[in-house]
């Protein structure tokens, strides 16, 4: 039976809620995309390269470093990792009440945590109505690419896991445009290349982007959509639309939400469930994004905040209230276990010291002076 669309389909843009405060008129919904939960597992290597556009902050962790630093050298960033500070319930209802409260309109939410569908599971299994989502980390020689897997169906989640689990041990080119193909021909998933030019692996942007060339001319046939993600900068995503372009694919928003605020662009639509508004992008290439205020702030104060939300205490977490009980660490055996096994009490006095700075710096109220001082983001084409 094909799918319904509810109401008239406009083909792709972009738009800006601060230039155009009636962007959201004549629409019905908005779709959140990409964010993460606790059951996301995050290596703390982003530290350093969000440090670099943080100089603040980045001053602060290398005084302490050098004053306080073990006899191992620098900390070895590479063996943390961390889980976002939200429980499912919370991160749906933190995306649904943006779309309802700014924008007056009915949300969707694809919750999207790394390889792992658990957030989606326990939505599900209580009655709220999200679609079996994830983040598919696939590694491609020395880097990796993140693809965004929306909707899929209830009866394949299982098969589907497993097979993602299985290329994550065994990363063979072969396979992995089996499994492309696999999924894409599923009529309701949404396959979308999340953020292209972040390069997760670090591996350097000379190899990075003809790695990504070679993969998207290899797959782009069983791609939807290309990602404007909303905590890149201005530049990234301009290269997105221009290559998407260049592809003929739609671009579509996704806001890669890890810590307290919410996603900084949604997608605008009439379709009137999930599988119509996968049926707008795979068969129409309507695809009408909106970038939202805060996308604006300086990019610096939004990793900062970012980061404080790593370390903050939150009391509604259950098993994860403070840092050291969010934050992980691998031994040399390959044991991950949490830092509260190590720091029971919180950590040291200077960890404790550099993270009351962080919150300092992540005060909203100083929000006003770091963004005269460091300057707002450039703008977005409509």
């Amino acid at each position: 039976m094909p799918v319904r669309i509810s109401g008239p389909v406009r083909r792709a843009g972009v738009e800006c809620l601060w230039r155009n405060r009636d962007a959201a008129r004549g629409y019905s919904t908005a779709v959140s995309l990409h964010s993460h939960t606790v059951h996301s597992r995050e290596s703390l290597d982003f530290i350093p390269r969000i440090l670099e556009r943080a100089p603040l902050v980045r001053s602060l962790v290398r005084t302490l470093e050098s004053r306080h630093g073990s006899r191992d050298g620098p900390v070895q960033y590479e063996r943390l990792s961390w889980r976002p500070p939200l429980h499912p319930h919370a991160a749906f209802d933190l995306e649904a009440a943006q779309i309802e409260n700014t924008l007056g309109l009915r949300p969707l939410v694809s919750l999207t945590d790394h390889d792992v569908l658990e957030a989606c599971t326990e939505l599900r299994a209580i009655g709220v109505p999200v679609p079996y989502s994830l983040e598919w980390t696939v590694p491609y020689g020395p880097t990796v690419f993140h693809l965004g897997v929306h909707n899929l169906p209830a009866a394949q989640v299982r098969a589907v896991q497993a097979a993602l689990s299985d290329f994550a041990a065994r990363p063979e080119q072969p396979r992995l445009e089996e499994l492309l193909a696999w999924l894409s021909a599923i009529p309701a998933v949404l396959l979308v290349m999340n953020h292209p030019f972040s390069n997760e692996e670090r591996a350097p942007r000379d190899q990075h982007v003809p790695l990504l060339m070679h993969f998207l001319a290899r797959c782009r046939g069983r791609l939807h959509a290309l990602e404007l993600n909303g905590l890149q900068p201005h530049k990234d995503n301009r290269a997105v639309m221009a290559l998407a372009s260049a592809l003929s694919l739609p671009v579509v928003s996704g806001g890669d939400r890890h810590g307290r605020e919410p996603n900084a662009n949604v997608n605008l639509t009439n379709a009137a469930s999930f599988d119509e508004f996968v049926e707008e992008i795979r068969r129409d290439h309507a695809s009408r994004v909106l970038f939202l205020p805060h996308y604006r702030e300086p990019l610096a104060v939004r990793y900062t905040e970012c980061i404080w939300h790593v370390v903050e205490t939150t009391p509604g977490l259950v098993g994860h209230t403070r840092w050291v009980d969010r934050v992980f660490h691998q031994a040399d055996d390959g044991e991950v276990v949490p830092l509260a096994r190590f720091w029971p009490s919180g950590g040291p006095w200077p960890i404790r010291w550099f993270i009351s700075a962080v919150g300092f710096l992540a005060d909203p109220r100083l929000r006003l002076t770091l963004r005269l001082a460091l300057g707002r983001q450039a703008e977005l084409g409509a």
